[in-house]
């Protein structure tokens, strides 16, 4: 049983402007995929012009489409773009930001769920000397193209919020915890927990986390 302070939760969603890219350069804004601007989005948006000490960014899929662009290339006997690998790879919207927003905040990039993702930030927290230290985590996923198995059509999305160990208003129970082979519904689950009224939840996916 963990306990922790969430703030400025937010969530981007594809189908919705990202005004808080307005501070990058317009040319490299659309040099950025969709799922990197939602990502980009959510994290300034939380950060509301202030600082944090450490950056948790968890996906399951990462940019999928461009790794399936370099394989098709690849199949095509033409040779993958050297920008667009880089930007393939699974931490390579933490580079974009840190590169971009010009924030050099330490940070982690993981193949992981929302709830995985707060377990990290809660055991960077507890182990960290800085005091009243904060933890921006940022979690980002769209479907995977067609052509894959586990092909699942949802709207790409991006959620964040800033954590801290000072006064808990959440409750996670590592016990009750659902591991969903689809790990985007973990972060929509929890953004729909986060923002109901009731204090207690029945649900199944809900029974890990409880207001406090």
């Amino acid at each position: 049983m963990i306990q922790i302070n969430v703030s400025q939760l937010y969530n981007s969603r594809a189908d919705e402007t990202v005004p808080a890219l307005e501070q990058i350069p317009a040319m490299q804004r659309r040099r950025l995929s969709g799922i990197a601007k939602l990502a980009l989005n959510s994290a300034i948006h939380s950060l509301n012009s202030e600082s944090v000490d450490y950056i948790v960014w968890a996906s399951q899929y990462g940019d999928e489409h461009k790794t399936l662009k370099i394989l098709a290339d690849v199949l095509q006997d033409q040779t993958p773009s050297p920008t667009q690998f880089s930007t393939s790879v699974h931490n390579a919207i933490a580079g974009l930001y840190s590169i971009l927003c010009q924030d050099a905040t330490p940070s982690t990039s993981l193949a992981a769920s929302w709830s995985e993702a707060l377990i990290e930030a809660y055991a960077w927290l507890k182990t960290t000397a800085k005091p009243n230290a904060r933890v921006l985590v940022v979690y980002y996923d769209e479907a995977l193209p067609e052509i894959y198995q586990e092909f699942q059509p949802f709207s790409g999305f991006a959620m964040s919020a800033i954590m801290s160990l000072e006064t808990p208003n959440l409750q996670l129970d590592l016990d009750a915890l659902t591991h969903h082979r689809h790990k985007y519904l973990d972060a929509q689950n929890f953004y729909d927990f986060w923002h109901s009224l009731d204090q207690i939840q029945d649900h199944r996916h809900t029974q890990a986390w409880q207001k406090c």
